[in-house]
Formats: C-alpha cells, sequence, structure tokens
C-alpha cells in the first residue's frame, strides 16, 4: 500500500523529495519504494530529469488503476471502521491550536458524544491520512491534491505585551523597547515580524532613523521557548513582545492579561484549514466532529447536526 501511495505522490508533486515531504519519508526512501515497484513490474514508470519525474507510457496506463484502488480500498477500510461497536476518531493539530483554541471547547463535544473515543495526534508532523492515520487535521494553510479543504478562521496578526509593558512604552520606536519572544515551534517567524514591521515603518512615525534596527535580527536574537504557551506566559510577565494570531489569544485579551501594543494589524498569510480526505465523512464520529467543529467556529451553540 505504502508502495502504491509513493507512486501516487510523486505523480502529484512531480518530484521523488516533494513526494517524500508529504509522506514524511526521506527522498532515499521514496526512491527505493519506486524502485522496488519498478522491479516488480519489469519496466520504468518514471523518466527523471532536472525539471522533475514525469510518467513514463507505461506509468500513464499504470497511474489511473491505481488511484481507483487505493480509493476504493481506503474507502472499504472506513466503511469497515464506521460498522464496528467502538466508535472512533482520530484527529491532528498543530499544539498551540490545541491548547489555545481546542482545549477549552473539547470538552462540549465530549459531553454531546460521550461514546466517542477521540484521539489526538499534537504535534508539528504532517498528517499521514493513510489507513492507519488521522480521519481529520486542522492545519495552517495546507492545501494539497486529493484533500477536502475547509477553512475554519480567517485570523488577524498582531503584537501583545502585557499591560505593565505597554504603559513603559515610549512615544517612538516602541518596537525597539523590549526582546522580540518565539517559539521552537513557530515556522516563518521572521518573515511574519517583517510584513507586521512594514507597516510601521512606511509613512509612520516609526520610520526608520537610520540607526541600523534590523528587524530580522532583533527576531533572531530575542528569548527562544520551547512551546507557544511558554512564550505566552513570559508575554504576560513582561518580558517582552509576541507577534500572534488572532484566534491564539482572544482570552487573553479579553480579559485583560494581555494587550494589542500597536495599532498595526495585518491579515495572516495562512488560515487555519480542517483537511480530509474525501471518504472520511463515512466515519459518522469524524462527521459529527465535523459538523460540532463548524458550529464552534460560527460561535453557535445548538445541537449537533
Amino acid at each position: 500500500m505504502s508502495i502504491l501511495q509513493a507512486f501516487c505522490a510523486i505523480v502529484e508533486t512531480g518530484g521523488f523529495g516533494r513526494a517524500g515531504e508529504r509522506m514524511g519519508l526521506t527522498q532515499t526512501a521514496i526512491s527505493h519504494q519506486l524502485s522496488q515497484l519498478e522491479g516488480w513490474i519489469g519496466g520504468r514508470l518514471f523518466e527523471r530529469g532536472r525539471f522533475g519525474a514525469r510518467l513514463t507510457p507505461l506509468g500513464a496506463r499504470l497511474h489511473p488503476a491505481i488511484v481507483e484502488t487505493i480509493t476504493q480500498l481506503e474507502s472499504a477500510l472506513h466503511q469497515a471502521r464506521a460498522s464496528v461497536s467502538v466508535r472512533a476518531l482520530t484527529l491532528s493539530v498543530t499544539p498551540e491550536f490545541s491548547s489555545q483554541w481546542l482545549a477549552s471547547r473539547l470538552p462540549d463535544f465530549c459531553r454531546r458524544h460521550p461514546d466517542i473515543e477521540l484521539k489526538m495526534a499534537v504535534g508539528y508532523q504532517r498528517p499521514d491520512f493513510g489507513p492507519a492515520g488521522v480521519d481529520l487535521a486542522i492545519w495552517l494553510g495546507r492545501d494539497e491534491a486529493g484533500l477536502v479543504v475547509e477553512e475554519l478562521l480567517i485570523d488577524e496578526e498582531f503584537v501583545i505585551s502585557s499591560p505593565e509593558l505597554s504603559r513603559q512604552l515610549p512615544g517612538r520606536n516602541a518596537i525597539r523597547a523590549a526582546p522580540l519572544l518565539r517559539y521552537a515551534g513557530m515556522r516563518h517567524t521572521v518573515l511574519d515580524w517583517q510584513r507586521w514591521y512594514e507597516q510601521v515603518t512606511v509613512g509612520g512615525e516609526d520610520d526608520r532613523d537610520g540607526d541600523g534596527f534590523d528587524i530580522g535580527h532583533a527576531v533572531e536574537n530575542g528569548p527562544l521557548f520551547e512551546t507557544f504557551a511558554d512564550m505566552l506566559q513570559a508575554c504576560r510577565e513582561g518580558q517582552g513582545f509576541a507577534l500572534v494570531r488572532s484566534s491564539l489569544v482572544s482570552k487573553d485579551i479579553a480579559d485583560g492579561s494581555l494587550l494589542r501594543c500597536f495599532i498595526e494589524v495585518q491579515p495572516a498569510a495562512t488560515s487555519y484549514n480542517l483537511l480530509y480526505p474525501p471518504n472520511a465523512l463515512q466515519n459518522p464520529s469524524a462527521a459529527l466532529f465535523r459538523n460540532w467543529l463548524l458550529s464552534q467556529v460560527k460561535g453557535g451553540q445548538g445541537p449537533d447536526r
């Protein structure tokens, strides 16, 4: 099964390295799997070139049948799983979304559906939607062929600090008055800060004044925390500024433990999406969770449909 999935991944991504990234494998492992398949068939399935991998005529004839076989097998497995008495659901989610948004809401789902066994894979590893993998994933901006993508939250990004630090900020060049905090799981940190900082430095009082301040350098030299939650706690304690997504700090903003300390706000470059294979909702537990999740995003508290 994994060999056939590797074959399809190469077709869809156009390269062995990109296929490996999708499947969480090395390029060498993907090449080895394809070599096994080609050896068993007795012919080449891809032409390898400087611009990637292209199907040979043999591979092009084989591809539709492999896609159909994988789809039928996954559908059969999902139907079999849905027919057993134990109702189960596996969800993949990033640590910060799990702790800052989902954790406070999950008791509602568990109270509504106590018979569903909910398993969570919390981390930054790409979700595996194979037969032994996850049913649904909540992920940032991952739009991939063959998956259903439903946008959940459209975030804004802004800088926060503790109320005490905010009161102490100078009238000019305030962003330079405290360290810029970051955490180990954060991706594209420097680019996000640079995008935000451009708003501060274009036509405003904080225009660059030639003193050599470099926002990228400041971010790279700021304190690094292990988790998003650790970074937020340091921010609450007045240790510096953090650039955050609105959905992850709504509670802190509401209770006043953190403040938006600058007026500049930008749309987040990526959105939180719900991802799943087309046949995933054949699992009734997955369908119930998906409906519940969308109702939470919309703010509805009515019963699941």
